[in-house]
C-alpha cells in the first residue's frame, strides 16, 4: 500500500513540475551578467586575478555589493557557488554593540549572515547561492532578487540598533 501511495505521490509531483524549467549547476560570468541585471543589481563584472572566476560588483540602491563565483571549473569557467557580500565602514572603531546587532540580524533573519570586520572597522552581510546538484533558472532568480532585500533588511538592523528603537 505504501508503495502505491509513494508512486502517485511522486507523479503527481512530476506533473506538477513545469515542462520548461531548465535546471542548471553553475554559471558563467556572461549567465551571471545576465542574471544581475535581470534583477536590476547594476553588474559591473570582472574576474579574479588568480583563477579566472568571474566577480560582479553590482549595486541594490545605494548599497554597493559584490559577487564572487566560487568552486569554478572549465573555460571560459562556470561556478556552482555565488557568494554575495558588501560591507560597511563604521568610520569608527567596531564595538561591543555592533557585534550585538550583527547577532541579533542573524537570529532575526533566514536570508543573510551578518558579521563584524574587526581589524578593518566594519560590518557586512552576506548571502550564499548554491548551484550544486542542480536549479532552475526561475529559483535562481527569485533567490537573486532576494539579495537586495538582504541588504535592506541588515542596514535597517544597524541604524534600528543605534538609534534605540
Amino acid at each position: 500500500m505504501n508503495r502505491i501511495i509513494g508512486g502517485i505521490a511522486a507523479a503527481a509531483w512530476v506533473m506538477a513540475a513545469p515542462a520548461s524549467a531548465e535546471v542548471i549547476d553553475k554559471v558563467t560570468a556572461a549567465q551571471l551578467e545576465a542574471a544581475l541585471e535581470e534583477a536590476g543589481l547594476s553588474p559591473e563584472m570582472l574576474e579574479d586575478a588568480g583563477s579566472g572566476a568571474p566577480v560582479a560588483r553590482g549595486a541594490a540602491g545605494e548599497f554597493t555589493f559584490w559577487v564572487r563565483a566560487v568552486d569554478c571549473s572549465g573555460r571560459p569557467p562556470a561556478c556552482e557557488n555565488l557568494i554575495f557580500f558588501a560591507n560597511f565602514d563604521l568610520g569608527r572603531t567596531a564595538t561591543a554593540q555592533d557585534f550585538r546587532i550583527a547577532n541579533s540580524f542573524k537570529d532575526s533573519q533566514v536570508f543573510g549572515r551578518a558579521y563584524v570586520l574587526e581589524s578593518h572597522n566594519q560590518v557586512g552581510v552576506d548571502y550564499v547561492i548554491e548551484l550544486g546538484g542542480g536549479v532552475t533558472e526561475e529559483h535562481l532568480a527569485q533567490n537573486i532578487g532576494r539579495w537586495a532585500d538582504v541588504i535592506n533588511a541588515f542596514v535597517n538592523k544597524f541604524r534600528e540598533g543605534y538609534s534605540g528603537s
